[in-house]
């Protein structure tokens, strides 16, 4: 249905400023994309970078994913890593799905119901992750969330997001920049570094994927 309104670029326009008020509303009910529990084992590009990052990191981390839809992140670390993990989602269907799955393979993931900007971690984090989350997230409240919680990450963050240093006309998502962000809430206590990934999936007309690594000074 998405993919039909989008050819029209009036059409997609109009829709698309209703869903900048609020993605939350989109994201909420939106279908569960999986059939079986096998969608939720595949690996995909994002799953391998965030696998090698932590491949040679200690066990016994704690590390919080934002936007983990129904757990594909976590339960592939899971399978590698001995991490205590959370995931936090705004889709109620997805996260009852990453539940049950969880609770059949005594993963002990868990697994909350909550807004970005809503979220206030605990100080015993040890690493943040996210992939392809925060492009729906307004840059305001991208603000509020660092600033809120840049004291509790103790080690990192690594995300995989869509960055550009200047405006994006993409109508789907907010396309930030990452930069600009960072230094008006981690610069002076993070060091961070953007690598772009060239996958031909993820190169759009004004933007591009990066994986941003942040560690704490």
């Amino acid at each position: 249905m998405l993919d039909y309104l989008k050819k029209s670029k009036f059409v997609w326009s109009f829709i698309s400023r209703i869903l900048r008020v609020n993605y939350s509303f989109f994201w909420k009910f939106r279908s569960l994309e999986v059939k079986s529990y096998n969608d939720i084992i595949k690996k995909y590009f994002e799953d391998e970078i965030f696998l090698n990052f932590f491949s040679n990191k200690i066990n016994n981390l704690k590390v919080v994913e934002l936007g983990c839809g129904f757990g594909l992140r976590l339960f592939n670390l899971k399978e590698q890593k001995d991490y205590s993990l959370i995931g936090y989602d705004i889709n109620k269907k997805y996260i009852n799905l990453a539940k049950k799955y969880n609770e059949e393979k005594k993963y002990n993931i868990e697994f909350c119901l909550k807004k970005i900007e809503d979220i206030k971690l605990g100080n015993d984090v040890d690493y943040l992750i996210s992939s392809f989350s925060l492009i729906y997230v307004k840059e305001k409240d991208l603000i509020k969330f660092f600033t809120n919680n840049k004291n509790m990450i103790k080690k990192g963050f690594i995300l995989i997001e869509y960055h550009t240093p200047s405006k994006s006309e993409n109508l789907s998502y907010y396309v930030h920049n990452f930069k600009k962000i960072f230094e008006e809430t981690l610069s002076n206590d993070f060091e961070i570094k953007f690598t772009k990934i060239q996958h031909k999936r993820w190169i759009k007309a004004d933007h591009e994927a990066y994986k941003i690594i942040g560690n704490v000074k």
